[in-house]
């Protein structure tokens, strides 16, 4: 548990926790990410996608973030490069934004497809791929090609074995401080739903319509 920060309304504490776990477990402890960093987040727009951007650059990495053409300008609000996925090839981006070695982490929140791509994205030896999605059938070729390493993402872990709860009150107090020091808010998608919009909230966020996290009001 942390203290909710004072800064943020109750509407945007809610929609912090899960997505800032996922991002730190897997930026800061699984790819130990630092300043002088090159960082490209997959889905830079999404609920997940905005934090990571936001962690990886208050820890000083240089942060390139793959989205739609119409979500690019929120992209570059949060502080990444944005990349348009829907009309540049990953041989394309990563030669222009990395001279062709790569990037140093990938973070893959979208899966599929995507995963795969993150393979092909990672520099060679040093690289990190970071998945909260790692779900399919993946062809590992890419990965080992470049040498480079692959951690999967289970944020539920600790809630579902009991192991690890206390790093996740961490996780939530080290959020409440970047918050404080102006360098991480969450992302709200503009829809207001409460419990009798649940199954339209739902439908936004399969869709993939929604900009950042949807949030239920429960009223009394």
């Amino acid at each position: 548990m942390a203290r909710k920060p004072a800064t943020l309304s109750m509407r945007e504490a809610a929609a912090l926790p899960l997505a800032v776990i996922t991002a730190w477990e897997g930026l800061v402890d699984r790819a130990g990410v630092r300043a002088g960093q090159k960082v490209l987040v997959h889905g830079g727009a999404g609920g997940v996608g905005s934090v990571a951007v936001q962690v990886a650059a208050a820890r000083g990495a240089e942060v390139f973030a793959t989205a739609s053409a119409a979500r690019t300008p929120l992209v570059r609000r949060l502080g990444a490069v944005p990349i348009d996925y829907t009309s540049v090839p990953v041989e394309r981006y990563v030669a222009e934004h990395t001279g062709g070695a790569g990037f140093d982490i990938v973070f893959d929140t979208v899966g599929g497809s995507v995963l795969d791509a993150s393979f092909e994205a990672v520099r060679t030896y040093t690289g990190h791929v970071v998945s909260a999605l790692g779900w399919g059938t993946h062809a590992l070729a890419p990965l080992s090609f470049r040498a480079a390493t692959y951690s999967g993402i289970f944020t539920l872990l600790p809630m579902l074995t009991g192991r690890g709860r206390e790093h996740h009150g961490e996780i939530l107090r080290g959020a409440a401080a970047l918050v404080h020091e102006g360098k991480l808010r969450p992302l709200l998608d503009g829809t207001r739903c409460t419990l009798a919009d649940v199954a339209d909230a739902h439908r936004s966020v399969e869709s993939g319509t929604a900009d950042g996290k949807v949030v239920v009001d429960v009223e009394p």
